[in-house]
């Protein structure tokens, strides 16, 4: 996406307050413009296919969000929508459902306005997005990775560098690549060769494993290290050498 584009996205709701409170929300970031919003039904998805969002949020039963999906399999100009499913219901039936229905984004609707902004962002992006709530949710019920105890899993977690630490913290905490890219002062191509490397050397098969992977083993909640300016302006004893900015337990 070039300096001068934007993120065009679709609201689909049967509730106009929530359909106007988000589109207020969304309107507030100059990368993304609300391009449509309707209520739930044929009428949206003919809008979806006229319009051609690159991202739909969406409070829906499953089989609307899988007819939304299949825009995809007809699509003449391009992939189908990314789909994020907006809902007060934090059930893990829904959350599996609308996955396995093609939603990429699940998200509460007392979601902050960041949060909001970052999955449509992530998604746009072709990541994943899942509200920390329900990731947590997730893998607490289902054993998706191996536990983190397992020597393979440490091994996996030592052989990244530590700038591919950073971008997995950043993917693991719901980031886009483009906002780990402004995070860390590098490029959008870094971050997305970072992302690659992170894949292969755990050999995961997706973002989302790599989240979750970072999530269980708990490097989205290490303290960020200080800053390279801070750090120089804070000296150390002259009797002590300075220890290592963070220990790892893996």
């Amino acid at each position: 996406m070039d300096e001068f584009s934007t993120l065009e996205v679709m609201l689909v709701d049967n509730e106009d307050l929530v359909r106007r409170g988000f589109r207020q929300a969304l309107g507030e970031a100059s990368d993304i413009t609300v391009v449509a919003d309707t209520r739930v039904g044929e009428e949206a998805l003919r809008m979806a296919e006229l319009r051609r969002p690159q991202v739909v949020l969406v409070d829906a039963e499953c089989e609307f969000i899988r007819k939304l999906a299949q825009l995809s399999e007809t699509a003449v100009l391009g992939a189908g929508p990314g789909i994020i499913v907006l809902t007060s219901n934090a059930l893990d039936s829904h959350l599996l459902g609308s996955l396995k229905a093609g939603a990429r984004g699940f998200l509460l609707k007392s979601a902050s306005q960041h949060e909001l902004i970052s999955a449509v962002r992530a998604v746009a992006d072709g990541a994943a997005f899942l509200c920390p709530t329900m990731t947590r949710r997730l893998i607490d019920r289902f054993e998706i990775l191996p536990p983190p105890h397992e020597r393979s899993h440490a091994v996996a977690l030592a052989s990244l560098s530590g700038r591919e630490r950073q971008v997995l913290r950043g993917i693991a905490m719901g980031r886009s690549n483009q906002e780990i890219a402004h995070d860390l002062h590098v490029t959008l191509a870094t971050v997305k060769s970072h992302v690659s490397r992170i894949l292969a050397k755990l050999e995961l098969p997706n973002r989302m494993h790599a989240a979750l992977m970072a999530q269980r083993s708990g490097l989205a909640y290490l303290p960020q290290p200080p800053r390279a300016e801070q750090a120089a302006a804070a000296p150390c004893p002259p009797a002590a050498r300075p220890e290592p900015a963070v220990r790892r337990a893996w």
